[in-house]
């Protein structure tokens, strides 16, 4: 197992008792699911769940966490044999499958998704009001800015949140973070350290409420905006 004790203080993986799902193995999937496993999850008390069914092309190269040797291979069973090289025995579970309404989830997801009405269907059939799930990160970007949710699907007020800043797929060219064409490979990273971050603080605390819900970062400037969501119908900025 990969040691981990310089950084127990920010993330202690044997704290850390959750089921984590990374739903889209792409640009911001491959990274995060590397950077988690660097970090220990996918252990026996928080194994690693990959969920995509498609396949790496050799265009995906210039973004997403792979090598030439990934191409026509499903992503997630191409991205397991690389985490693989970092941590060989990881408990990593490849599904090679669209998510749908069948598809069970618990502790932690990481929705990783390009299209904005997938990540609708999954929040409304896989994830609201799913008891079993603790948190969902949920990240958005495009070359400028970067864009990362993390809310309870069991927070009637959180899910207001969420829907308020949810946009049909035909509406992401006019919208910043969109999650569009333009993936370059600085805003992955910079948006992939936004959503780390907050399963972070969310480990640690082992809260919510101490979690930022919601940071914006425009990257040409930088410049960076939180917003935090109560229980109740009350927003906090800083």
């Amino acid at each position: 197992m990969i040691e981990t004790r310089r950084h127990h203080q920010v993330f202690d993986p044997n704290g850390y008792h959750h089921h984590t799902h990374v739903v889209g193995c792409g640009g911001m999937g491959s990274h995060i699911a590397t950077a988690l496993i660097r970090m220990g999850v996918g252990r026996e008390n928080c194994p690693l769940w990959l969920h995509d069914h498609d396949s790496y092309e050799s265009h995906n190269l210039a973004n997403q966490c792979i090598d030439n040797q990934a191409v026509g291979i499903k992503k997630v069973e191409a991205l397991e044999q690389q985490l693989r090289f970092i941590v060989a025995r990881a408990k990593i579970q490849p599904i090679p499958e669209k998510v749908d309404s069948e598809t069970k989830f618990s502790g932690v997801v990481f929705l990783c998704l390009d299209d904005m009405g997938e990540r609708k269907k999954i929040v409304e059939h896989c994830l609201e009001g799913n008891r079993d799930v603790k948190c969902v990160i949920e990240t958005r970007m495009d070359a400028e800015t970067g864009i990362s949710f993390c809310f309870n699907p069991n927070n009637k007020h959180h899910m207001e949140c969420w829907w308020a800043y949810w946009y049909p797929s035909n509406q992401t060219e006019l919208a910043p973070g969109c999650g569009g064409p333009q993936s370059i490979i600085s805003a992955i990273f910079g948006t992939s350290c936004l959503a780390l971050k907050q399963l972070e603080i969310f480990a640690r605390k082992k809260t919510r409420r101490e979690v930022p819900n919601r940071i914006y970062t425009d990257f040409r400037y930088p410049q960076t905006v939180s917003e935090r969501w109560s229980v109740d119908n009350k927003h906090f900025w800083y």
